[in-house]
């Protein structure tokens, strides 16, 4: 195959990553913690079970030695794990394209690396 062939091909699989991704204004970086806690009550349930809870966090490390945490509802569970996983997402497919990028410039083909692939219409697919 030729280089210009392997280019064509390459685009699209850039393109293509990066059209399957969720919208950007649905990731948040972080983890999602379930936390137990015993109060110190020597008569308390919680001295047999596996404590008070659960509770619900996302946990962000800002800095070294900084965290945030942020308390969640039951009802923001499913809106967190929604946006956990879309950042997952946008990291994986970023790491992918990174990697196409990279064997285009390898390639020395510069000029179609700016290049969306077209259909026939002339939009991209």
């Amino acid at each position: 195959m030729s280089t210009k062939g392997r280019a064509k091909k390459l685009l699209e699989r850039r393109y293509t990553l990066a059209s399957g991704l969720p919208p950007f204004q649905q990731i948040v970086r972080g983890s999602l913690v379930t936390r137990y806690r015993r109060c110190g009550k020597p008569t308390c349930h919680c001295v047999n079970t596996e404590g008070h809870g659960p509770a619900h966090y996302l946990v962000v490390t800002l800095k070294p030695g900084k965290t945030e945490q942020i308390f969640l509802s039951e009802e923001m569970l499913p809106v967190v794990r929604r946006y956990l996983e879309n950042y997952s997402r946008w990291w994986g497919a970023l790491e992918k394209v990174s990697e196409v990028n990279r064997r285009l410039l390898r390639m020395r083909v510069a000029g179609l690396a700016e290049e969306a692939p077209a259909s026939k219409s002339g939009r991209p697919t």
